[in-house]
This record gives structure tokens, C-alpha cells and sequence, in this order.
């Protein structure tokens, strides 16, 4: 019982601690879906009294006053309008992002554990008979055990077991002292009545211990989702995140597709570099690749390599797309425009690039062992991509693309012009090149 008591009713779940937000979004979720069903509860309840005291004949003469039958529905009213209001209250909370207040829950549940004892009370007392111990009323404490454990709260759930427990076996043992002492009206003898407030007390203290360990799943498992939203977060700052999602979903990953690979270099970067200090050559390189990486990933590209003077992106991988050639020259476009405004603001220093892209087929997949393993892209496609980056010092350009990439195109097509064909080590054939204007 000790651990039940734990925490406060103030500070119950340490889940706030763990992803806050989401805690206190699943909190709120679970909290209207209780109320929502303990509404639709009382609704269903309410009609059936209409419908058994004023539509079916009979029903009523049990009664020995008129107006017990208008005190149970108004009773039943009144409670309904409660249970709605609470409602709405847990709706701005959801919308709100904030956890339902713990002193509003603490009254929600201490009315809902009295309302049944309450109601009985009264009943008892106008007919001056115990005979509603054994009326339906009684199923009210079903439904409220029932929706005990989405309290979320070990000591609130247990204190409304408490509640409903004393309020009943107070009802009891009054009804049977007043009205039923000689045993002649009850069905039962009363240590019947009174072990069932005992066995209530049993069910509601399993509710407890329900909810604890329903609790404590939920803590797991959001403590599971921030962790791999932080592993993904952390793989995503290793390769992109296509990659990393593709990676996570199929570690076994290999497969062979149609893509266009971009190859980018700095020109005479390591001259620049001799003369800059290690902090003065890393700021440089974040100012300079950071948009750079913002331009790949708005065009659906991935970064397979970041090197001190160039990268190297992929178009297409791992998730198929047929518009990868146009995303890749998108880039590149793009690229020389974020470079200039770059420059323009004194971020990066004047410096020039040239970039090379190529389609064709790659191998792609995970390479390595259970330890360690890396997505590589691999095939002649990314040989003559590289190579064609390195043409642009021949033909003193600073952006050629193959003819598979041209012929890939879609729009943009007059800003190139054909720059010729050159035969590339270990290509039979001679690559027909396009050059920006």
C-alpha cells in the first residue's frame, strides 16, 4: 500500500518528465474518453428511466411516494450536467496541451464515487425501505470500477474504492438499522450486504493496482518513443532522413535503382584552408554547407558524403521517385543562388564550385557487419557522376550534366548546351556532357 501513495495527487506521474507534451496530450485523450463514456453511461441510464416510469405502465407502483420516480431523474440530470461540464473543461485542456487539473480531477472522482451512495440515501430515506439495495442502482458501481483505471492516478483511483465503499456500507448498515432490523424485507441477511462493501473495497483496490501497472506501461512506452524519436534525431544528424527512416524500417535494405548522384567540390580549397585556423576552416564549412543541406532536402535529395571540400547527393534513394534527375538540377541551380546570396551577406568568403550530376543505375543497400553498418550507394553511375565533376575544370564550367540526366528533364532544358563528349578512364564509351549557360 505504501508504493501506492507514492507520489502525490500533485505530482502523481513522474511521466511528466518524459515528453512532456505528449504525456499531457495522452493524459487529456484519456481523461475525456472516461468522462465521454461515464456521460454516455448516464444518458442510456436517464432514458430508460423515462421511458420505464412514464412510458410502460405498472413500473412505478412499487413506489410509496409520487415524486421518488422525478427525484431519481432529476438526480440522474443533475449528475449528467456535471459530467458534461467536466467534459468541456478536459476539451480546452486538450486543446490547450495542458494536463487537466489534479484538484479538478480529485472533485470529479469524489462526486462520481458519492453520487451512487448519495442517490441511495435519499431513495431509502423517502420510501423508509432498504429494498433499493438490491436495485439496479447497484450497477452504478460496476461502471464506475470499471472506468477506475483511467484515472491514471493510483491514490485517486484508490480513493474512489474508498469513497464508494464507505458511502455504500454507510447506506447499508443505516438502511438495514432503520428500516430492516428483524430481517423480514431484505432478500439477504445483512452480513451478506455488508461483505459485499468489503468485496467492492477488493474489486476497486485491483482497479488500483490496474491502473498502477497501467501507469507504469505508459511510461514505458513513452520512455521507448523518446528514445528512438531521439536515435532517429541522432541517425538523422549521420545521413538524411529519408535514409535514416528507410534504415530503420528495412536494416536489410538492398536494392537496385535508377537515380541521379550529384557531385559538388570547392575549388582550391585546401589552398584556403592552409591559411585559416581549425575554428576559423569549421565555421566556414557550417556556413557554407548548412543552407547548402537545406536546398538537398527540399528537393527530396540525400547527403551520402560531407568531405572538407565538396559532398556528394543522392536523387531518387532510397525511396524511388521518377522526377530525381530534375530534383538533382533543381539543386544545383538552387545551390549556385544560395552561394551567391551567401556571399553577399559576407558569410562564406568568394569562393567557386562546380558540380556534376550523372543518372543511371546503383546498387544501394547497408554495408558492414551487426555492429556497424553504413547505407552506400555503389555502381559505375557514381564513378562517372564524380568524374564529371571533375570536367568542369577541363571545359572551365561549373555545372555539367550527362546526357541521361539531360534527357531526364522536364523543364529547364534551354539553360543547358551541349559542352561535347569525353571519353572518362574506364568508360568505353564517350559521356555526352551539357553546360550551363
Amino acid at each position: 500500500m505504501k508504493d501506492l501513495f507514492k507520489n502525490s495527487f500533485d505530482s502523481e506521474m513522474s511521466l511528466n518528465d518524459i515528453h512532456s507534451r505528449e504525456i499531457k496530450m495522452a493524459i487529456s485523450r484519456i481523461e475525456l474518453t472516461r468522462i465521454r463514456a461515464f456521460i454516455a453511461f448516464l444518458a442510456v441510464g436517464l432514458l430508460i428511466m423515462l421511458v420505464n416510469f412514464f412510458l410502460i405502465e405498472g413500473t412505478t407502483q412499487f413506489f410509496n411516494q409520487n415524486y421518488t420516480k422525478y427525484v431519481i431523474i432529476g438526480w440522474l440530470v443533475i449528475f449528467l450536467i456535471f459530467e458534461i461540464i467536466s467534459f468541456f473543461i478536459v476539451r480546452i485542456c486538450l486543446r490547450r496541451s495542458a494536463l487537466y487539473p489534479n484538484k479538478m480531477k480529485l472533485i470529479n472522482i469524489t462526486i462520481e464515487a458519492a453520487f451512487p451512495g448519495v442517490l441511495l440515501f435519499l431513495l431509502t430515506t423517502l420510501e423508509e425501505t432498504p429494498i433499493f439495495l438490491d436495485s439496479p442502482l447497484i450497477f452504478i458501481y460496476f461502471v464506475l470500477l470499471s472506468l477506475s483505471a483511467l484515472n491514471l492516478n493510483t491514490a485517486q483511483t484508490f480513493v474512489l474504492g474508498l469513497i464508494s465503499t464507505i458511502s455504500y456500507l454507510f447506506v447499508t448498515l443505516w438502511a438495514i438499522g432503520r428500516y430492516d432490523v428483524d430481517n423480514t424485507i431484505l432478500h439477504f441477511p445483512a452480513t451478506l450486504y455488508i461483505a459485499r462493501s468489503f468485496f467492492m473495497f477488493l474489486a476497486f483496490l485491483g482497479a488500483t493496482f490496474v491502473t498502477r501497472e497501467f501507469k507504469k506501461w505508459l511510461n514505458q512506452s513513452m520512455n521507448w518513443k523518446k528514445q528512438t524519436v531521439d536515435i532517429e534525431h541522432l541517425f538523422g544528424q549521420q545521413v538524411s532522413g529519408p535514409v535514416a527512416q528507410a534504415l530503420l524500417e528495412d536494416n536489410s535494405m538492398i536494392k537496385r535503382d535508377v537515380v541521379s548522384i550529384l557531385f559538388l567540390d570547392i575549388r582550391r580549397y585546401s589552398s584556403f584552408a592552409e591559411k585559416k585556423s581549425p575554428e576559423e576552416v569549421i565555421t566556414f564549412q557550417n556556413n557554407f554547407f548548412n543552407p547548402l543541406l537545406d536546398v538537398i532536402n527540399k528537393n527530396n535529395g540525400i547527403v551520402n558524403q560531407i568531405l572538407g571540400d565538396g559532398l556528394m547527393a543522392t536523387f531518387g534513394a532510397p525511396v524511388t521517385d521518377p522526377k530525381h534527375a530534375q530534383q538533382a538540377f533543381d539543386t544545383a541551380i538552387q545551390i549556385f543562388e544560395e552561394i551567391t546570396t551567401q556571399m553577399r551577406l559576407n558569410k562564406i568568403p568568394d569562393i567557386k564550385v562546380g558540380i556534376g550530376i550523372h543518372s543511371g543505375e546503383v546498387v544501394m543497400g547497408n554495408i558492414g557487419n551487426d555492429l556497424r553498418k553504413q547505407f552506400s550507394i555503389s555502381g559505375n553511375t557514381v564513378n562517372v557522376a564524380a568524374r564529371i565533376e571533375q570536367a568542369n575544370k577541363e571545359f572551365d564550367s561549373k555545372l555539367l550534366i550527362s546526357e541521361s540526366t539531360y534527357d531526364k528533364l522536364e523543364k529547364d532544358k534551354d539553360l543547358m548546351i551541349c559542352a561535347g563528349s569525353i571519353k572518362m578512364k574506364n568508360i568505353s564509351e564517350k559521356i555526352k556532357l551539357y553546360q550551363l549557360q
